[in-house]
Formats: C-alpha cells, sequence, structure tokens
C-alpha cells in the first residue's frame, strides 16, 4: 500500500504544530491540514501558562509579555491572596506562538496545506480528503492524527461524544499604570460556576478580562460588561478587541484512538476541568503520541508489508502502539482530572454567601499559607489530598453542604 505521508496532522494549532516538529526530528514524513489561512487568529485562549511549559518546549523570550506568581481569588465581598517567591505562570503573546509553533515545524521539513478544509475521512485506508480553493484533494496516511481543536472532526467521526464550554474574553486599555503585574485577579461568582471571570495583565496599562461557563456568548459579554462597569478596579478604560472560544469537557469514556487514527490537544479534551487550560498537557500529550507513533511507524512487521489491503498483523501492531498512547495519557492524567472534577462538583454547590464564608473560613485557618505552599495551577491534587489529610474540606464550608461534599469525597 503506497501512502503519500507517514502522518497527516489534521489541525496546525500549537499542539499539532509541536507534534509534526517533534516526528520531522525523527525523519518522519509529516504534513499539516488547517482550515485557517493564518495561524494563531482568531485568538481563543487567555494566554497563560505554568511555567513548566518551558522544560518540555522551548520558545522564543520575546513571546512572554508578562511573568506571575500568585492570584488574588475574589468572592463578592472577600479577596484573598496566594502567592510564591518565584514566578509560577507566564504570560504569552499566543498568535505569536502558535505562528513560530507552526513556522518551526516547517522549517523543519513539515509539509502544509492551509486554508483547507476537511472532507472527508478514511481510518481504514488512511485517506484525507479536503478542499483548497476550489480544488479538491485526497492524501494517504499511514497515520491520522486529529488535532482539529473543540469541534474535532476527527473526533466526531470516532463517535465520540463532544461537550464544550463557552468562553469569551476583552483585551482592555487602561490609562494608569498597573502595579500588580504580578498577579492574576480570579473571581469566583456562584451563578458563573464551574467557571469563573479572569483578569490577567498583559502589560502596564493592557489586561486580558475573560471568563467562561455554561451560559452563551451573548450572556457572556453581558457579564464582562457588568464587571467593568461595576468590579473592575479602573474607572477609564477602554475595550481593544473581543474573542470568542470554546473550552472541551474531558470524558474519559471518549476514545483517544480508532484504526489509524489518534487524537490530541482540544480535539481530545485534554484540558484541566477546573480552569480550562491545556497547553501544558498538550505538550505532555506531545510526547506520548510520539512515541506510540514512533513505535508503529519503526516496527520491522509494519515497514515489511507490500499487500494492498491492510493485514490483520498490519492492524495488530497499530491498534498496539496507539492503545499504548491512551494509556499513557490516563495513567498521567485521569486521577488528576478526576480530583479536578470533585472540586468542580463542590464549588458548583456554593452560593455567593456560601462562597464568603469559604474565603472568612480559609482567612481564619490561615489556608492561604497552605495554598501558597501546596497551590499548583496544573497539579492541582497536590493542594487537595492536603486538604483532605487536614479534615478542611468540611471545616471549610457552611455544615448544610455536609451531606453533598461527603458525597462528592466519599467521606
Amino acid at each position: 500500500m503506497s501512502f503519500d505521508y507517514d502522518v497527516t496532522i489534521i489541525g496546525a494549532g500549537p499542539i499539532g504544530s509541536t507534534l509534526a516538529y517533534e516526528l520531522s526530528k525523527e525523519d518522519i514524513n509529516v504534513c499539516l491540514i488547517d482550515k485557517k489561512k493564518v495561524i494563531g487568529l482568531p485568538l481563543q485562549c487567555a494566554g497563560i501558562i505554568n511555567k513548566k511549559v518551558l522544560d518540555i518546549n522551548q520558545f522564543p523570550e520575546e513571546l512572554i509579555l508578562n511573568k506571575v506568581k500568585g492570584a488574588i481569588l475574589h468572592s463578592k465581598t472577600h479577596s484573598l491572596s496566594v502567592s510564591k517567591e518565584e514566578d509560577q505562570a507566564i504570560i504569552i503573546d499566543r498568535v505569536a506562538l502558535d505562528q513560530f509553533l507552526y513556522n518551526r515545524a516547517i522549517d523543519n521539513g513539515a509539509h502544509s496545506y492551509l486554508s483547507s478544509k476537511v472532507l472527508a475521512i478514511d481510518f481504514n485506508e488512511g485517506k484525507v480528503s479536503f478542499q483548497r480553493e476550489s480544488t479538491e484533494k485526497t492524501i494517504k496516511s499511514k497515520i491520522i492524527v486529529g488535532a482539529d481543536g473543540p469541534l474535532s472532526i476527527v473526533s466526531s467521526a470516532f463517535g465520540n461524544d463532544l461537550k464544550f464550554y463557552c468562553a469569551s474574553q476583552y483585551l482592555v486599555k487602561v490609562d494608569e499604570d498597573n502595579d500588580q503585574m504580578s498577579f492574576v485577579d480570579l473571581y469566583a461568582y456562584g451563578d458563573l460556576f464551574p467557571g469563573f471571570i479572569w483578569q490577567i495583565p498583559v502589560n502596564k496599562n493592557t489586561y486580558r478580562i475573560g471568563m467562561f461557563s455554561t451560559y452563551d456568548y451573548k450572556r457572556q459579554n453581558e457579564i464582562l460588561d457588568d464587571f467593568l462597569e461595576n468590579d473592575f478596579r479602573y474607572n477609564d478604560y477602554e475595550i481593544i478587541e473581543k474573542y470568542k472560544g470554546k473550552i472541551p469537557i474531558y470524558n474519559k469514556n471518549n476514545k483517544l484512538f480508532k484504526n489509524r487514527a489518534l487524537l490530541i490537544g482540544d480535539a481530545a479534551s485534554q484540558i484541566k476541568p477546573t480552569t480550562g487550560g491545556g497547553l501544558l498537557i498538550g505538550f505532555e500529550a506531545v510526547e506520548m503520541a510520539k512515541k506510540a507513533i514512533v513505535k508503529a511507524l519503526n516496527s520491522e512487521d509494519f515497514n515489511s508489508i507490500n499487500h494492498e489491503k491492510e493485514t490483520n498483523d498490519d492492524s495488530k501492531i497499530l491498534q498496539d502502539s496507539l492503545k499504548s498512547y491512551q494509556k499513557d495519557f490516563e495513567k498521567r492524567f485521569l486521577k488528576e482530572f478526576s480530583y479536578q472534577f470533585k472540586v468542580q462538583k463542590t464549588l458548583c454547590t456554593l452560593s455567593d454567601e456560601d462562597l464568603d464564608y469559604f474565603f472568612e473560613k480559609l482567612k481564619e485557618k490561615e489556608a492561604d499559607k497552605l495554598i501558597s505552599e501546596y497551590g499548583d495551577m496544573d497539579n492541582q491534587s497536590i493542594l487537595v489530598k492536603e486538604f483532605l489529610k487536614r479534615g478542611l474540606v468540611l471545616s471549610l464550608l457552611p455544615a448544610i453542604h455536609k451531606k453533598e461534599l461527603a458525597k462528592i469525597w466519599l467521606l
């Protein structure tokens, strides 16, 4: 069976482009297909990432717009500051990052088809048909990767259940200089859960202010407008741009592979349940996917097959390799996601009055110090386990929630 490419990646966002680059370093013939004319546009991300990302995926320092040490958490009437001595997260130029990662893959030998709409996928034969301008084209690959976002065509073709939250964000400019550049503000309001509002300092005069929730975009814009009018610390501001996107909801029952194909990034709903962030997780998943793909392609049995149709042995090699990718991902993240879903369920039981009580108790028990010491924006289970060990889960919330919390946490 002849192929045009070893691997075709549908979606040239940061995860798809990083995987293309990593595979190209192994002399694997890879191509990217993306419907966008310009990579990175429109912006669909808050652009804050754990600093650990720099240990996994290197990119130029000039793409970092700001660094933060902590967060100021807000209920309706209370605030709590948590931080560490060293920077914990970076604020990035997300459009420039996407373009850098894409160009890096192309410069290293990956091929690409931009402005290309995928029309059909054949997982058995590795065919991807797409339309570019007025021309239709079909290519064949040994392996197909779906990195095509929360509305993934590939994931839908798997038969996966795709669910997501809407997310909205404003780029806001102010006249005064910000004196709290090292802190992100997070606003926890009862009617927004499981989401929240974020206020991210990009530079001294610019903020990204956004939210995700179960509300539609129209309602989210109304909430953000009200926030700026009543809760924003500056009276004089200008909305420069507005963005919107979708945050996928992880479903452990969804498949990450099928026949010749696998899913990664937003297409695989590889997203933190509590915050909706996914870049660090996606970059970790790249290493797992790369290992599985290289293992399959380097198999002597797989490469020695010259039959017109795939044999059972050929299929077994592929399936075993791609199955290892799903196993590796679940081993690394399933327990962490489980803890985060429990946190999310707990927050969804709370009203604004409950949250005010919660913040009061946090201060009373000096839990802010605990959060500062054990808090990790990606591995949140570390802090949760510490709360459970110290018996704080029940004591921090009103007694009326005791039965609900006991059920969620099996206490």
